[in-house]
């Protein structure tokens, strides 16, 4: 990888050289005057032991990027003052140390994998009027326990993205999670849910959605396909994500919903077999995407008389859905509409 050195340091511009990541992968000392202004350090390409404490040493880092068997971090990551990006992929579920909170330039937290804790903050009890907000940049906080969420997002109160990963079914089987209130600014949600109910599930009450969602993902929440009508009740909802078991059924109804704004729907590795609407229950549509639901028999035909549909993308599905799909497009053409298209694969 390219990088620059200048009078034997190696500057800020780009990732890392040959010799420091052979020198993490043998668990070796890091040169950190060689290193000490480097800006972005990624290191996703190589798979280490442990977070390398060495690094906290790197104090201009702007950019983080490790990939380790055990990526729990060392309460001495506060030491990145300058830190404005961490992404952390770990064989293992990572606790953050309570002083993650100190770092008050950090925008964006990635965890890529697991069941990930947050340690609370040691300032819980301290009133609004005794300072400001402590993670009041971060925008972005992903694969994170709703267990340690309950008394934290007070101060993120910026947060565009959020993903939690953990048990988000209550004893009851009802979808929950921590109170997401404070959080005006919420633009992406992925609910990612790792606790098995025995029957389907439902949703909780859409108030509970921050207004401003625009994208919302759901994986493994096991929901009755009857409860989606919540999710036509969030007013800026653009795009919904429906992944495995997110719902589980033979059948879709969608009756009167309607998704006003919703422009993207993606349905991925769902065993639903039928889906019945109608072009008012989706009138925005853009973009249909349609990937590994085998048991699906057709696209409904219904929504080619959308307007705005521009794309229907079908794969990994059953002949007849694909085939359901390219005579949407044939009688779109028909009538005089060339703007959709239909993208997918015959052979399956």
């Amino acid at each position: 990888m390219y990088f620059w050195k200048m009078y034997g340091i190696i500057s800020s511009m780009l990732c890392f050289p040959l010799e420091l990541e052979k020198s993490l992968q043998e668990g070796g000392s890091i040169q950190i005057d060689t290193y000490k202004f480097l800006k972005i350090l990624d290191l996703e390409s190589i798979l280490i032991s442990l977070f390398p404490l060495a690094v906290v040493h790197m104090v201009n880092l702007r950019y983080l990027a490790i990939k380790a068997h055990d990526g729990s971090l060392h309460a001495s990551i506060s030491n990145l003052m300058n830190l404005q990006m961490l992404i952390i992929s770990s064989r293992k579920n990572i606790v953050l140390p309570k002083t993650i909170w100190s770092m008050l330039n950090l925008r964006h937290l990635y965890m890529k994998s697991g069941i990930n804790l947050m340690e609370e903050p040691s300032f819980l009890q301290v009133t609004e009027k005794d300072g400001p907000s402590a993670l009041a940049s971060l925008q972005t906080l992903s694969q994170v326990s709703p267990r340690s969420c309950h008394n934290v997002f007070s101060r993120t109160p910026n947060l565009r993205k959020l993903g939690f990963c953990g048990s988000l079914i209550s004893m009851l089987g009802d979808l929950e999670f921590p109170d997401l209130g404070s959080l005006y600014h919420l633009q992406k949600l992925k609910l990612h849910n790792t606790f098995c109910y025995p029957e389907p599930t439902r949703s909780c009450n859409p108030y509970n959605f921050p207004e401003k969602i625009q994208r919302l993902t759901l994986l493994n929440t096991c929901m009755d396909w009857g409860e989606m009508w919540t999710f036509a009740w969030m007013p800026n909802l653009e795009v919904l994500k429906l992944k495995l078991n997110s719902c589980i059924g033979g059948k879709w109804e969608t009756g009167d919903a309607e998704f006003r704004k919703l422009k993207v729907l993606k349905l991925h590795d769902l065993d639903i077999k039928q889906w019945v609407c109608f072009r008012d229950n989706f009138p925005r549509l853009q973009r249909l995407v349609v990937h590994r639901c085998l048991k699906l028999d057709s696209v409904p035909a219904a929504l080619g008389k959308i307007l705005t549909l521009e794309v229907i993308e079908v794969n990994g599905c059953s002949l007849s859905a694909y085939r359901s799909a390219v005579e949407i497009q044939k009688e779109q053409e028909s009538e005089g509409n060339s703007f959709l298209k239909v993208h997918g694969k015959e052979n399956f």
